[in-house]
């Protein structure tokens, strides 16, 4: 059984095969993609557990790459580099997660990418499932929701996708991860859906659904719960709130 995908980004070939016969053992399927503009796209369209990205790439350079990929999640991100200055390792570290330089002992990538993805699993386990800014309140554990004091009526499927959303508050969920998480499937046709369930919700929460606080749309990638602050930069260009 698969254990989940990893996306690897290079476009030399004997690096991708290198890298697939390490990763083959740990179950994962390798996604292999050789720009930036298949990075994103296949980042988008299949949630990776995590990334192994080169340094440069032929439209975008790794350190964009990542910027984008860092907007819309916090996956793990593993670079691998022909670059062995101290500013190349500390702008990788800023965004990803390891730094790798020649001579590449790919033997040693399962253990790291193990470890990314134990310690990814811990974070998520500790998701927040509680949220109360003093005008909206979620308790997942508890069932409730108020807004403003009032208890807020919320069918099934709609306190599942405020649930997901609290959960994972300040990062931006694509739909596949929606659907899989409220819907139980990935099938992308069926993002119609979770539009439709995102209007329900600000209609009941939003002080002004015209102008949603809580509930913004990331432009061709999903939705994000707005907590309080942007944790991060956005790109302007993948940023819309309807």
């Amino acid at each position: 059984m698969k254990r989940g995908a990893i996306l690897i980004a290079d476009s030399d070939p004997t690096v991708i095969k290198a890298i697939q016969a390490q990763v083959k053992p740990l179950g994962m399927e390798s996604l292999c993609v050789s720009s930036t503009h298949d990075v994103i796209e296949c980042f988008l369209h299949h949630l990776p557990q995590a990334v192994v990205l080169r340094d440069t790439l032929p439209d975008y350079n790794g350190w964009e790459t990542a910027t984008l990929i860092r907007a819309i999640s916090d996956t793990p991100i593993i670079f691998i580099s022909d670059h062995f200055d101290r500013l190349s390792r500390s702008r990788a570290l800023q965004l990803g997660d390891e730094y790798l330089t020649p001579p590449w002992q790919w033997q040693r990538l399962p253990a790291r990418l193990t470890a990314l993805l134990r310690r990814t699993a811990r974070q998520d386990q500790t998701c927040c499932n509680f949220f109360d800014d003093g005008y909206l309140y979620v308790d997942i554990a508890g069932s409730a929701v108020t807004r403003d004091g009032q208890p807020v009526p919320l069918s099934d499927t709609e306190f599942k996708l405020l649930s997901c959303f609290v959960s994972h508050s300040d990062r931006t969920l694509g739909y596949a991860e929606i659907l899989q998480s409220v819907w139980g499937h990935t099938y992308l046709k069926a993002k119609s859906d979770v539009s439709q369930y995102v209007r329900y919700l600000r209609q009941k929460i939003e002080p002004d659904p015209a102008v949603p606080s809580y509930l913004k749309s990331i432009r061709g990638v999903g939705y994000l719960f707005h907590s309080q602050l942007w944790p991060q930069p956005v790109p302007s260009q993948i940023l819309t709130i309807v």
